[in-house]
């Protein structure tokens, strides 16, 4: 009995990310690309509509769990609720539609159409990673 309780107790505990923020308003997204030749972007969203569409975004995203494919991950998503709650997102920058929770480790799949919005927001980002291996290499 007590090995299920505890069973349950860390279930709970693994809550996702995505699934969190159901119960808040996100009111700034911060993305930070920083490789090992030295490139760096940042760029934050804090307008209503856009971080609207990220919220959906991330909670379609959290019905998808997924493994890592080999994907680079040189991206830092932080999403700040109103309660001042950060969650950290690791983003794959090679073209993989994936996303990983950094407080569980759990990953996440983009939709298709969410992978590319989400690079046209953070469209400063992107440009500062140079090229988009799935573009360049038809992934």
């Amino acid at each position: 009995m007590r090995k299920i309780i505890c069973a349950l107790l860390l279930a709970a505990l693994m809550a996702t990310a995505c699934a969190a923020l159901a119960e808040g308003k996100l009111t700034e997204v911060i993305m930070i690309y920083e490789d090992y030749d030295g490139h760096r972007a940042e760029q934050t969203v804090n307008d209503d509509e856009t971080l609207q569409e990220l919220e959906a975004m991330l909670l379609r995203a959290g019905k998808h769990k997924a493994e890592l494919e080999n994907c680079t991950m040189n991206s830092s998503l932080f999403c700040m609720l109103e309660d001042g709650t950060i969650y950290d997102f690791a983003v794959a920058t090679d073209g993989c539609p994936y996303i990983t929770d950094m407080e569980t480790d759990q990953t996440y799949r983009l939709e298709d159409a969410d992978s590319a919005r989400l690079w046209e927001i953070f469209d400063l980002v992107q440009e500062e990673m140079g090229f988009d291996a799935a573009l360049v290499l038809g992934w």
